[in-house]
């Protein structure tokens, strides 16, 4: 078998079928197609209905438009809305960008930084990661660094009209590598600071948005509870503007509450509003704009039911941005539909808002004060229970996705309890499906986890980050990190078979971004813990992958005794799929050496173990090692045939069109040899047609070769 240096850790789109690895994640990757480069992505959230004001800030924009309209040429326009918390700069940005978004033909991008609220700041290589995607970049095009990402994604946009929006964002920092810089494209930038960077740097234009006029709060209030009541309590809407600070989430929280109690006044609302300030005056000390703020919260939430009020509160303790429908119930104890009905009438009073079915978050500000809310009125034992319970669920539903997902790899023996609720995962495609949902969360709850020193759940969201293999390379530092953060648990658990898994865990996420020198370092560490332990299987995963990177730097007589080295020990593990393991990698590396005859005979024992597995597509894989080595040993026919066993069985198995191909145009090299020129021709072109949803740049060396090989066909079949 030749050098396979296009095999990697990887697979594009959403992976439907079985997976099978040389080591732990290293030599089978499967494929399904990307979603199509044609689309104009429009991603926008929905606009308010109501929204009001900001008359001066929206002209502001539509001149620097214009300005670009006029004279494209002049550079890419880029603006900065920023002020505090809750004073409407989404609101505003994204009720800008739905007036003007079909001047930018080609889409508009948004994406939520999370520089301020629950969770860490969103990492800008996962936004350009996402944001190729959604300009058409397969997956197997993005790389992982995010200089070159950068790079990538200005290239894409460098004749395209596009405009960004980001909401949210930390710091210039984060900015930066997102800017375009084509003068098509326009950026909206949203932050709670300054970013005076940015208009140093790259002449961005600042827009500060202020607390609303008294004209424009009465103007959302007008829009939400009606004109009529507006004119009839005139006065008594002015008080309610001043105890709501003029800053509009509280005006907008106040007049919902308003709007849905029609037998009561706006002058009883404000009277309540005041006497809460007396009584809470811990929280309005000061008279500021934020204790205001508070008190308007704190007269919401003490008209909530019981029941909605600890569902709220309860929303404050979730350790990440937003959660579905089934993590608000395991914090609020109570069952998933209880919990969707609840989730809608807060919703529907503007406490939490949706982002997609059964999803929800709360404002920045909203979550802050649900977790002071939780903490006034729930006690020290049940918030660390609910906190503990929403951290198992996580933990115990990533483990349920993770053996879906790897229902052949070893994994740690952690027995979790369960908490009340079940996400019901039927098979690989939903489990993928979950996990990408969720990572964030995920990191989340492994951060939370990590903190308040609950061991096996922060190693079940650790482990089940290896669900990132098959995603793009953007994602796989994340790995490297949430690994990272296992190994650390376990070393201070004292659990150092989990730190054996840990580290293979992080050392194949090192091989993957080619950090060779790391990958081995980890490697070694779990070879030193198996050693400790005697246990063989962490040490012929740590040799296997120690050869792997010997393989890797071309050193192959030590990659051979890493291999031969690896092999008793995978006998002793007691299943067959490890020992299938390393016969492949004999295989590979032999071929590599020249010695076919040794590689046919590893390729031909790993055939044997992988159908004593059960394993298909190891089986396919084998089929193809073999039709490789006979190829080496001039045996084109019979290699044709075993090519042919494996296309075979390949076609079966969903995901594995890029291996179908690799095998195609193998025998297509054999049928050259034997003059079969046509036979070769159809071979290639099959194999080009396979690999152009997702591998481009491969599909276009096969079909220049077919094309070559076209130019020598006799004529006739």
């Amino acid at each position: 078998m030749a050098k396979r240096t296009d095999l990697h850790n990887e697979i594009n789109g959403n992976v439907t079928g079985p997976v099978v690895q040389a080591n732990t994640i290293h030599q089978i990757v499967l494929s399904a197609p990307p979603p199509s480069s044609t689309r104009i992505p429009r991603q926008l959230p929905p606009a308010l209905r109501d929204f009001a004001g900001r008359t001066e800030q929206l002209a502001s924009l539509d001149t620097l438009l214009d300005a670009h309209v006029r004279n494209d040429s002049a550079g890419m326009p880029l603006a900065v809305l920023d002020g505090t918390a809750g004073v409407g700069k989404t609101a505003l940005a994204v009720q800008w960008a739905h007036r003007v978004q079909h001047h930018f033909t080609d889409g508009t991008l948004y994406a939520d930084l999370r520089g301020y609220g629950p969770n860490a700041p969103l990492a800008s290589a996962l936004v350009l990661a996402a944001f190729l995607g959604d300009l058409g970049v397969s997956e197997d095009r993005i790389p992982a660094e995010m200089d070159t990402q950068t790079a990538l994604y200005r290239s894409v946009l460098a004749a395209r009209r596009v405009l960004v929006l980001l909401d949210n964002a930390g710091s210039a920092e984060q900015v930066r590598p997102l800017l375009p810089g084509a003068p098509g494209c326009l950026v909206l930038v949203t932050s709670r600071a300054s970013l005076t960077g940015l208009a140093v740097a790259e002449a961005a234009t600042p827009l500060s948005v202020d607390l609303f006029t008294k004209a424009e709060a009465e103007d959302l209030v007008r829009g939400i509870i009606g004109g009529n009541r507006v004119e009839a309590e005139a006065t008594a809407v002015v008080e309610l503007i001043r105890v709501c600070a003029r800053l509009p989430l509280a005006v907008r929280v106040a007049a919902t509450r308003i709007a849905m109690r029609p037998h009561i006044t706006v002058a009883d609302v404000v009277e309540d509003i005041i006497c809460e300030e007396d009584r809470l005056d811990a929280l309005s000390s000061g008279g500021d704009d934020r204790s205001a703020v508070r008190t308007v919260f704190d007269w919401s939430y003490t008209q909530l039911p019981a029941e909605q009020a600890l569902l709220f509160r309860r929303l404050g303790l979730h350790p990440g941005p937003e959660f579905s429908v089934e993590a608000a119930a395991v914090l609020a104890s109570i069952t998933p539909a209880r919990a969707y009905r609840l989730l809608e009438v807060l919703t529907a009073i503007h406490l939490v808002e949706p982002v997609a079915r059964r999803r929800y978050r709360c404002h920045d500000l909203l979550h802050t004060y649900a977790a002071h809310r939780a903490k006034l009125d729930d006690s020290a034992e049940d918030r660390q229970a609910a906190v503990t319970a929403v951290i198992t669920w996580y933990a115990r539903t990533a483990q349920t996705a993770d053996r879906l997902v790897f229902p052949g790899l070893a994994a740690l023996d952690i027995a979790l309890p369960p908490v009340g609720v079940e996400v019901l995962l039927a098979d690989r495609a939903q489990s993928l499906s979950w996990l990408d949902l969720e990572l964030t969360n995920l990191g989340a709850a492994l951060r939370a986890a990590c903190r308040l020193q609950l061991a096996e759940a922060a190693l079940c969201c650790a482990e089940a980050a290896r669900f990132l293999t098959f995603r793009h390379r953007a994602l796989w530092p994340v790995r490297v990190d949430m690994h990272s953060q296992g190994i650390s648990t376990a070393q201070n658990a004292g659990n150092r078979l989990a730190a054996a898994s840990m580290f293979t865990l992080r050392a194949n996420a090192n091989f993957d971004l080619g950090r060779l020198a790391e990958a081995e370092a980890d490697y070694r560490s779990e070879l030193a813990l198996g050693e400790e332990l005697g246990n063989p299987r962490r040490q012929y995963s740590a040799l296997v992958g120690l050869g792997q990177v010997r393989q890797s730097q071309e050193r192959l007589p030590e990659a051979l005794a890493c291999f031969r080295q690896a092999l008793p020990f995978a006998r002793q593990v007691g299943d067959p799929r490890p020992e299938a393991v390393v016969e492949c990698n004999l295989s590979a590396v032999s071929v590599q050496l020249g010695q076919f005859h040794h590689a046919l005979a590893h390729a031909e024992r790993e055939l044997w173990l992988r159908q004593q597995a059960g394993d298909q597509v190891g089986e396919a894989y084998a089929l193809y090692g073999a039709a490789v080595a006979t190829q080496g040993l001039g045996g084109h026919g019979k290699a044709i045939a075993l090519a042919e066993e494996a296309v075979e069985l390949f076609s079966q198995l969903i995901g594995t069109e890029k291996y179908r191909a690799t095998t195609l145009a193998m025998a297509a090299t054999s049928a050259e040899h034997l003059g079969h020129l046509h036979r070769a021709h159809r071979l290639l072109r099959e194999a080009a047609a396979l690999l152009e949803g997702f591998d481009k740049a491969q599909a276009e060396v096969l079909t220049v070769r077919a094309a070559v090989l076209e130019s020598r066909l006799p004529d006739g079949p």
